[in-house]
């Protein structure tokens, strides 16, 4: 039931169909739902509707100053096209591999050793074994795949103070400098 519950995704390294390639890694082994609210997050959602504006304001702050702080660091910044408006629900950086040799695993567990909540989103749905059980293989998605491989998600969120980014652009800087 947890897995139907959670669109088919273990995080269970014994359920998974090969080694985990970090500690972000999930696979999707069957179908599933999103089926994981209570009336109690449905309720907290709807108070925090009337706050979205706000929310997502303070992320484009947070994205400019990313933006400017990590300016000089052999990274890819995420594009953000002049005729959208995102909601920023993440700030992902690519390791931009003229520049640097520097694997994401390290990186990632780097700056988790120094308490740094990054992540790596998204892991490619046609590498997941439900999908490979039914067709689709390694390969079909080359840009999806090296994406993958070269990104790592920032921490960024409506209530992180500019002390907080500061010391994630310190921990990021001291690590690939």
């Amino acid at each position: 039931m947890q897995l139907f519950r959670t669109h088919g995704i273990t995080r269970n390294s014994k359920l998974m169909t090969k080694k985990p390639h970090g500690d972000w890694h999930y696979q999707q082994i069957d179908l599933g739902f999103n089926y994981r609210m209570t009336e109690l997050h449905a309720a907290l959602g709807i108070s925090q509707m009337k706050r979205l504006d706000e929310f997502v304001k303070k992320r484009h702050i947070l994205k400019k100053r990313y933006d400017n702080l990590l300016s000089k660091l052999p990274i890819i910044k995420p594009y953000l096209s002049s005729n959208t408006y995102s909601a920023l629900h993440l700030y992902p950086i690519q390791i931009d591999r003229r520049k640097s040799s520097f694997s994401r695993l390290k990186l990632f567990n780097e700056l988790r050793k120094k308490n740094i909540g990054v992540n790596v989103h998204y892991i490619p749905i046609h590498t997941q074994p439900y999908y490979l059980n039914i067709g689709f293989k390694y390969g079909d998605f080359p840009i999806a795949e090296k994406y993958y491989q070269n990104t790592i998600s920032l921490p960024l969120f409506p209530n992180m103070s500019f002390d907080e980014q500061n010391q994630i652009v310190h921990s990021l800087t001291n690590i690939l400098q």
